[in-house]
């Protein structure tokens, strides 16, 4: 089961010794709270090119000094800046916000104050936070600082804190050299343990990213590499970053995303450590290390995929080095050494557990090493971190608060032998001067700090190993991949389920029914009751009845006006606009456009026009209107080169709120907008919709309608891009890039892209705005103004059925979408639009699937939202939205293969199986108990000339058993053993050893089946020796166990030969059929080497529902023949077939669309009360009519074994020829 990465798990906080459990939701609603007074502040502000940001506890004795630095700074490097100090206190913090508020006011920079004043927000990450908001909401980068920073003078230079600080953290983000600045100190080697140890050796090692201080760092960053990771945080703000953890996860979120870092020299740091914190520190640090690391596998596992080593260089550094010398940091290595010995007794245990056995006696040894000889190898270290990362990553036996907690008195003994091994050095030392002394044991600390982060790099592959055989073993059996399918063709690939962290299931399956079977309804109730087609209509029927409406639609749209002329096409618009309800757009003020076509003047449009010069040009016309209709007169590298022109110039005061403005312009001048395309790029900057009157004989069968659709989504586009651009333009920054960005057409291929699920935006809009705008007329009505709105009386039926569409049981697809039959029939189409033509109807089921399994894991159809705009202003729109809000599977290009989801009903069909006259051939025997009540589904096998029957049996202890019948001819079965010949013996299958598959391998039969525990469905495997079967020696099964233990899955048959060596099994993952390879028949099978072979069809085909093996794979001159089994929404199973590729049963080579048999007999029907389940036929096994053992011919004949209700056996029969059409032959 996969984590979900939208999950809601509930936080820790950690004050006052005690670790309280507090739901992320009431955290984050008290957060909210709190924050609506600070950020009202900040839109008082309005904007800002920087923020100071100090986060503080109650520093009363430095607060005000770190803040008059501050502003020293800003008055120094950034004079002419816009620049506001934001400090956020904790909630013990009152006395320290006095000292704040009395500071003297500066009328140059605003101040913003506050106290998170909950202890449930107790902790730095959250005023690094509420910074963060408050710069971003700003605008502005923004620098961090800490509250307890101090400064001292020497030698006329100011050491520790200074006002350059604030110049060195932001100019390399100014300049455009780095997006985010760390803080790089001259301190004493002892002075940082954790960044020093745990921090940069984990941090070079998984993430190829040498940050040598990064706990309790000073920081610069851009407001642009964390927007997205505060509007919806969801559960990321526990006591971890919420706490101490902030700094690593600010540089994480930067190095995941690819940005920009570098140190800066800064010289030393003076402050107060404090020592007993340094616990608490660690451990919220480790957990955030330790968590991301997890989180991000993904990352940091293609990392190493493409680069061969490790990357050592260092990050660039900002800033010259100082010749500052740290204080001295005194520790005690004695007071450490009892620390661990005492940490040693109390987790020795978990130690044992979760160490390997040389690590852990090395430590035991330690425990009691004298402290002459105490030290700490690298290589122990990297072991012990190794591990325990290992540990917290799949340890189960566990709680990782212990696990965190156990790797203080480790972190005790590493920096005891460092202290001790330095001191030893300082001894040998002795007789040199100090300051020679006291260098050359710094520069041997830097060495062996290196020493520590070479042997992570050196240990990564081993550890890198024993991550996969542990991620391994927790893997389940069966890729969690699937894909659904509401349009034929466009499969959207999903995680099969996701585990919330509540440990609820959510199931993709679950998901699309439940929206297929909603639209379903909505397709029914318009079809079947509004236009009141009959139920039993053919596809070509209900078809018609739609085509009728809209043509009834079309008619009563503006009767008498003329599209092929230029007037009743400006009146046609003008009516629209008049009537369609919209806002304003927002878009270039006239000045810019005139500006930036005089740099960039549109030639072909001047002359078409008739000027010579842009000048006369713009005399007569707006040039908004003249930038619009150049996008349709130029070529594309005029529109390119203009586009680069407004990416580098445009800025928010260019843009202003604007009227929607129609340009109608003579087809003869502009014969591409005949198509009627989506409005340009350049419409959409100057908020007009260009528009062109239509050649005589063009336009289809619906012309008013696709104007009114086309220019009511145009009108839509305006408004929502404007929209986007007004958010842009209130965060200022990289405007012109964000603007171009989200215009330049980033579309891709992927159906559940940001750029289609933003598209199906523009149409849900458009549906309400018509809805909107026919409930006014019916007000209009009711006051009398009738005659001028009777023409759109009948828009609200049409917003109605506007996105449905159905596949019909015939295969047919049916839409009732006025954009696609007004699209398509504009184009040229003269039938019902093909599927693939059908955008409207593909995004809109797209986007509700996509958004019901958001909300289903927990998220919120606003963050679906917010992430597709953040995807835009990156030009990041092509971007697939599964994998990244519902997480991403490995290799599900290797699961799902187009030829798997492809069911063209074009295919010609296969013909029906011929039903033996003696049906049904056999039936339950009320004297066996244990066949009493049902017998069906069962297995062939031709062995001495004679048909074995092994069926699935089901009495009255409502367990299911094997029995077996013998026949000479394959129909008259006159042997019948009286007992069982397979029964269950294990718990998986204590209700039952259900639908068996016999496969003949060598000189053994082969039998899958399925195991039922009355719970979970399991496919297991078992064989017999030939002889033995048949000697009835059924004590000599040998049962090889489940084929993929833990994981729900049915309907399992062996191919009887080896593909390159390996095996090959079908199966059904509900609700598709998948085939497996492995090297071996013992069981478990590998979790490598699966494929969905064929998936479900759509809609209310035969098929749609559900689809798996059936007999065990018959081998012709064509390739492989399955007979399959399809089931329906209506819950009838029926028969249909497959033919794979002989070499490569992995290739679908047909399919047939049709169904080759359905239940139609009585026995079949099942309508009695001695029926088990009604509308079933169901097939486990068909052989050859003849005992033949080589590969079929058309004229060869098979019988079909089957179960009729779940209550009795049927045989059929037919050629292969009639199954297999001949040009699939």
């Amino acid at each position: 089961m996969k984590n979900s990465p939208a999950n809601r798990a509930p936080s820790i906080i950690n004050h006052k010794s005690k670790t309280q459990v507090h739901p992320f939701e009431k955290i984050e609603e008290r957060y909210i709270q709190i924050m609506q007074g600070p950020l009202e502040q900040a839109r008082h502000i309005r904007e800002a090119d920087i923020v100071i940001g100090i986060p503080f506890y109650n520093e009363t004795d430095t607060i005000a000094h770190v803040i008059n630095t501050a502003r020293k700074g800003l008055k120094k490097y950034y004079p002419n800046q816009k620049s506001v100090i934001v400090t956020a206190g904790s909630v013990a913090g009152g006395n320290a916000l006095e000292i704040i508020n009395n500071l003297p006011h500066d009328k140059k920079i605003d101040h913003i104050a506050f106290l998170l004043d909950d202890e449930l927000l107790n902790g730095k990450g959250w005023g690094v936070r509420a910074i963060i908001e408050i710069a971003q909401s700003l605008g502005a980068d923004h620098v961090i600082l800490e509250a307890d920073l101090k400064s001292r003078k020497s030698d006329g230079r100011i050491e520790g804190l200074a006002p350059d600080w604030i110049y060195l953290l932001l100019e390399p983000i100014r300049t455009g050299q780095a997006d985010m600045v760390i803080s790089l100190f001259n301190r004493h080697y002892l002075e940082a343990p954790i960044s020093t140890f745990v921090a940069y050796p984990l941090l070079t090692a998984i993430y190829n990213c040498p940050i040598h201080r990064l706990i309790g760092g000073q920081w610069g960053i851009s407001h642009q590499i964390l927007r997205s990771q505060f509007r919806y945080p969801r559960n990321l703000w526990n006591s971890y970053i919420g706490g101490y953890g902030i700094d690593n996860w600010l540089a994480n979120v930067a190095i995941t995303n690819s940005a920009t870092i570098c140190e800066v020299n800064l010289g030393i740091k003076i402050h107060k450590p404090s020592i007993p914190k340094s616990e608490l520190v660690l451990r919220q640090t480790a957990s955030a290390l330790f968590a991301q690391i997890v989180d991000d596998r993904g990352w940091w596992e293609e990392i190493d995929k493409i680069r061969d080593l490790p990357l050592l260089s260092p990050l660039p550094t900002y800033g010259a080095k100082r010749i500052d010398q740290p204080d001295e940091v005194e520790r005690s290595p004695q007071q450490a050494i009892e620390r661990y010995v005492q940490g040693f007794n109390k987790f020795h245990l978990l130690y044992k557990r979760v160490l390997p056995n040389e690590t852990y006696l090395e430590l035991e040894e330690l425990a009691s090493t004298r402290i002459e000889h105490f030290t700490v190898s690298p290589e122990l270290w990297s072991h012990i971190i190794y591990h325990l990362l290992l540990a917290y990553a799949f340890g189960k036996d566990f709680a990782k608060g212990d696990l965190l907690d156990s790797l203080i008195p480790l972190f005790n003994a590493l920096v005891a032998g460092f202290t001790l091994d330095m001191q030893r050095m300082k001894d040998k030392l002795e007789h040199l001067p100090t300051e020679d002394r006291d260098h050359l044991v710094s520069l041997e600390a830097d060495r062996r700090i290196e020493d520590i982060t070479t042997e992570f790099l050196r240990q990564k592959p081993g550890f890198v190993a024993s991550w996969e055989i542990s991620e391994e073993a927790l893997m389940p059996p069966i890729p969690q991949i699937t894909y659904r399918e509401f349009i034929p063709g466009v499969p959207l690939i999903v995680p099969s389920e996701i585990t919330t962290p509540d440990g609820k299931i959510v199931r993709a399956n679950d998901i699309y029914d439940s929206v297929f079977m909603k639209q379903k309804a909505e397709f029914e109730h318009f079809v079947y009751e509004h236009l009141k087609v009959p139920k039993d209509a053919s596809s070509l029927e209900v078809s018609l009845a739609i085509k009728d409406f809209l043509h009834s639609v079309e008619s009563e749209i503006l009767p008498g006006i003329d599209l092929t002329t230029v007037e009743g096409t400006q009146e046609m618009v003008n009516i629209i606009i008049e009537n369609f309800p919209h806002g304003d757009g927002f878009s270039l003020i006239p000045e810019m456009a005139s500006r930036f076509l005089a740099q960039h003047t549109p030639i072909s449009l001047l002359t078409k026009l008739g000027y010579s010069y842009l000048d006369q040009l713009l005399e007569d016309y707006d040039p908004l209107d003249i930038m619009a209709l150049a996008t349709w007169s130029e070529e594309r590298e005029y529109t390119r080169g203009l586009w680069d022109l407004l990416a580098d110039n445009i800025r928010p005061e260019h843009f202003t709120p604007s009227k929607i403005k129609p340009l109608v312009v003579t087809h003869e001048d502009f014969p591409s907008l005949v198509e009627l395309k989506d409005s340009s790029a350049l419409d959409r900057l100057t908020s007009r919709i260009v528009v062109s009157n239509i050649h005589k004989g063009m336009g289809g069968e619906f012309p008013k309608l696709r104007y009114l659709t086309t220019i009511g989504k145009n009108i839509v586009e305006a408004e929502r891009f404007g929209n986007l651009w007004k958010r842009f333009a209130a965060e200022r920054k990289d405007f012109g890039r964000k603007v171009m960005d989200s215009i330049r057409g980033h579309w891709g291929k992927e159906p559940l892209s940001a750029h289609f699920i933003f598209e199906d935006g523009h149409q849900r809009i458009l549906v309400e705005r018509v809805r909107e705008m026919v409930e006014r007329i019916d007000k209009e009505e009711a006051t009398g103004d009738r005659e001028r709105f009777t023409r759109f009386k009948h828009l609200k039926d049409l917003s109605e059925c506007y996105h449905l569409a159905l596949a019909l049981p015939d295969g047919k697809f049916v839409t009732c979408s006025a954009w696609s039959w007004a699209s398509y029939s504009f184009k040229g189409g003269r039938a019902s639009p093909p599927p693939l033509s059908l955008h409207v109807e593909r995004d809109w089921s797209s986007r509700e699937f996509l958004v019901e399994y958001y909300k289903a894991i927990g998220g919120t159809e606003e963050e679906v939202e917010e992430k597709v705009i953040e995807l835009i202003e990156q030009g990041r729109e092509s971007e697939n939205l599964a994998p990244i809000l519902l997480g991403e599977e490995k290799g599900a290009e290797k699961v799902v293969s187009m030829e798997s989801t492809i069911v063209s009903p074009e295919y010609p069909p296969a013909k029906n199986l011929i039903r033996f006259d003696g049906n049904p051939i056999l039936e339950p025997i009320k004297e066996h108990s244990w066949e009493s009540k049902y017998v069906l589904n069962s297995a062939c096998i031709r062995l001495n000339g004679k048909v074995h029957l092994v069926y699935r049996a089901f009495g009255e202890d409502e367990v299911s058993r094997l029995g077996m019948a013998i026949s000479e001819d394959g129909f008259n079965f006159t042997e019948r053993l009286d007992t069982p010949i397979f029964s269950p013996n294990h718990a998986s299958e204590k209700m039952g050893c259900e639908d068996p598959r016999l496969t003949l391998i060598g000189d053994r039969i082969y039998m899958a089946y399925t195991a039922y525990d009355g719970l979970v469905a399991q496919i297991a495997l078992a064989s017999i020796g030939v002889k033995e079967f048949l000697q009835n020696r059924w004590r000599a099964w040998r049962r090889h166990g489940l084929v993929f233990p833990g994981f729900d899955d049915k309907d399992a048959t062996l191919f009887p030969e080896t593909f390159n060596g390996k095996h090959a099994m079908l199966h059904r993952v509900d609700p598709h059929m998948w085939i497996t390879f492995s090297p071996h028949l013992r069981c478990p099978w590998p979790r490598r080497e699966h494929k969905i072979l064929a998936g479900t069809t759509t809609g209310m085909m035969w098929d749609g529902r559900k689809i798996g093996a059936g007999a065990q794979p018959i081998k012709t001159k064509f390739g492989w023949l399955l007979i399959t089994h399809g089931v329906d929404y209506d819950h009838v199973y029926r028969l249909g077939i497959m033919l794979l590729d002989l070499a490569d049963p992995s290739k679908l080579k047909y399919r047939s669309p049709n169904f080759i048999l359905e239940p139609e007999a009585l026995w079949e029907l099942g309508k009695d009360d001695t029926s088990w389940v009604p509308n079933v036929v169901f097939t486990c096994g068909a052989l050859p009519l003849t005992d033949r053992i080589f590969s079929l011919n058309a004229e060869d004949e098979i019988i079909v074994y089957y179960g009729s209700a779940d209550t009795v056996m049927s045989a059929a029969t037919t050629k292969i020829g009639d199954l297999i059409p001949e040009e699939f032959r």
